[in-house]
């Protein structure tokens, strides 16, 4: 713990660092220098014409967006800050300056009550004030004995006074100290506004939570969607219309999405395209391709239904032999996909589940819940690729190695099989397949 540096007032109202105020400014004044300089070097390349061809322009188009306005904003705010940390710096000298002059003046203070408390003592110990009350038969005896009682009391009454004098003089300093503190905490807290509001406008904020958790699920947003997409496929499976058709489109739909994500990514295409040019079947290549596969797979009900909404939308128009408007049209498509999506998630177990429960006594029940078994695998799988990008300390290679084995084999066996008999039927349903 610091030491008091104004022992004899007994309280520090002035506290604060001078040096410490004084090398933070001198870093504020460096910082705003060194963003000023880049702001010119900045200005002076966007302008300049020693450096010419396309580089040069796709250089100067970087340096067309915010960041020369960042810059120049920085510099301001920094200015700002570095100048109010300068005149707190003067202030707190200043304030400290008349702190150590009233420290003095305390200790000044205190010298005199202890001189005027030890004069206090001597004199209410002097012997003549023995002599009040006592009886003399001698007039002059008397009168002498009065007069040296009187010296003593008055003596006594002015060492008295002495004493509530230098204490009361503490006492004045005492409240100049207390006013001073005042001063001190009034100045540091405009002093704090003004560096709160040097950024104000200018240099730019830290993100809020909302915007931290818009960027974590920018950055997530593959694992997200096939989280939504396996969470969409399980649910379809426990409800009947209307709810489970829509959730089967829902999930087709997140499937899609997905895949585009996935895809979108650079570093995805990066691992696929050494893993087939290169041989490079590393755990990221199988990762992806497991991904995009499960993608895929997660496709075929809705695009299956779609699909045969539009051929059964076209066969109808064409019987009729009317033509239909775009909005007719669409219409029409609409309700043969809903048709046909309501088809699909009423169709009983999978042909694995199906085949793997022949025989026992009731298939159909045993069927849906090995079904929904699978399904609840995928969506452990999913809710973990999720749960490993916000909390790191469940991430584990294993686990990871683990979730795309199962992954995998899912789709090479239930899903591929059953989504592969949709695939077949639609084709059947629209004359490509006999």
């Amino acid at each position: 713990m610091t030491a008091n540096p104004y022992p004899n007032l007994g309280f520090n109202p002035v506290p604060g660092s001078v040096p410490v105020v004084s090398a933070l400014t001198a870093k504020l004044q460096k910082s705003a220098q060194t963003i000023s300089d880049a702001h010119r070097m900045i200005e002076n390349l966007r302008s300049g014409s020693s450096w010419e061809g396309d580089a040069a322009v796709a250089f100067r188009e970087q340096l067309d967006g915010a960041l020369p306005t960042n810059l120049k904003n920085a510099h301001t705010s920094i200015t700002r800050a570095a100048t109010a940390l300068g005149e707190w710096q003067k202030a707190l000298d200043g304030y400290q300056d008349r702190a150590r002059t009233l420290d003095g003046q305390a200790k000044a203070a205190k010298t005199k009550i202890e001189t005027a408390e030890g004069t206090e003592k001597t004199a209410s110990a002097h012997p003549d004030l023995k002599l009040a009350g006592q009886s003399f038969t001698d007039d002059a005896a008397l009168k002498n004995a009065q007069a040296r009682l009187d010296k003593a009391t008055d003596e006594l009454t002015k060492a008295r006074e002495a004493v509530t004098e230098a204490k009361n003089a503490y006492n004045d300093i005492i409240k100049r100290a207390q006013e001073l503190e005042e001063d001190h905490a009034t100045d540091a807290r405009g002093k704090a506004r003004t560096l709160r509001d040097s950024t104000d406008k200018l240099a730019p904020e830290e993100p809020g939570w909302f915007e931290k958790a818009m960027d974590w699920v920018g950055d997530n947003l593959t694992d997200i969607l096939g989280a939504i997409a396996a969470i969409a496929g399980l649910a379809a499976l426990f409800f009947a219309v209307p709810v489970g058709p829509i959730l089967l489109l829902v999930a087709a739909a997140a499937s899609a999405a997905t895949m585009i994500s996935r895809l979108s990514d650079p570093k995805v295409r990066a691992s696929l395209k050494d893993g087939f040019t290169k041989g490079e079947f590393d755990a990221d290549f199988w990762s992806n391709s497991v991904g995009l596969a499960g993608d895929a797979l997660g496709m075929v009900p809705g695009a299956g239904a779609v699909a045969r909404g539009i051929n059964g939308a076209a066969r109808t128009a064409s019987a009729s032999g009317e033509v239909l408007s775009l909005g007719q049209m669409l219409s029409s498509a609409g309700g043969k996909t809903w048709l046909a999506a309501q088809r699909l998630s009423t169709g009983g177990p999978s042909p694995l589940s199906t085949w793997l429960v022949k025989g026992t006594s009731n298939p159909t029940l045993y069927g849906n819940v090995l079904d929904r078994s699978v399904a609840g695998a995928g969506v452990l799988t999913g809710t973990y690729g999720v749960a490993k990008n916000a909390w790191e300390d469940i991430k584990d290679p294993t686990a990871e190695k683990t979730a795309t084995g199962m992954d995998a084999g899912r789709a090479a066996t239930f899903d591929g099989i059953a989504h592969s008999s949709t695939v077949i039927e639609t084709l059947r349903i629209l004359k490509v397949l006999k």
